[in-house]
């Protein structure tokens, strides 16, 4: 008779998305209120930012949904799914929507932490957004922690999809994951019309 699958094992195949959403809404619904006050004008401000952080993202995350492709394309790897295309095969059109629908979401949550993480550099919590392209911000950090989940999760996922993950694909997945780690400092790019405000 065979068992019922675990908790893990049902949780397994949903785990990045609901984890990045998870990850999304602490930093929308935690950060602002321990930041700022808790009140109305928090909430104010906080809207404004998911706002302008969506509107700023949008275009890098039609870049990257688009142009990772290739990933998808080659076998390296999915921003909507561990299993890869095997060789010789082409992904269907599901595939191919899939992914574009799940890069552009994780490439937006990655700009919305990363916005957060804007506020916080502004609000004096953190070195200048501002000041040094390369120091260590909160608006890289979050960026950086939306990236991470996602690689982390989706390589804990290859591990049941189809065995254990190879080296081209971890590679892949990784490549995939580095491409939203900028995505905050590219969002204040756009905000400020090409120039870092």
């Amino acid at each position: 008779m065979p068992t019922a699958p675990s908790l893990v094992d049902r949780f397994r195949p949903h785990s990045v998305p609901v984890c990045v959403f998870a990850v999304v809404a602490a930093a929308v619904v935690v950060v602002p209120p321990l930041v700022l006050d808790p009140s109305r004008r928090t909430l104010y401000i906080t809207v404004a930012v998911l706002i302008l952080a969506v509107m700023s993202t949008a275009p890098y995350a039609v870049a990257v949904a688009v142009l990772t492709l290739p990933f998808q394309y080659t076998g390296l790897a999915s921003y909507a799914s561990p299993r890869t295309v095997p060789d010789g095969e082409r992904p269907s059109l599901g595939d191919v929507l899939r992914h574009v629908a799940a890069g552009f979401a994780y490439v937006l949550a990655a700009g919305i932490v990363g916005g957060i993480g804007i506020g916080l550099d502004f609000a004096g919590y953190g070195t200048s957004a501002l000041s040094d392209p390369f120091k260590p911000t909160f608006m890289l950090a979050g960026s950086a922690a939306v990236a991470v989940t996602y690689v982390g999760l989706q390589l804990w996922r290859c591990d049941t999809a189809d065995g254990e993950a190879d080296l081209r694909t971890t590679g892949g997945t990784i490549a995939l994951g580095l491409l939203l780690v900028p995505t905050g400092r590219i969002a204040l790019w756009v905000f400020g019309r090409g120039r870092l405000v």
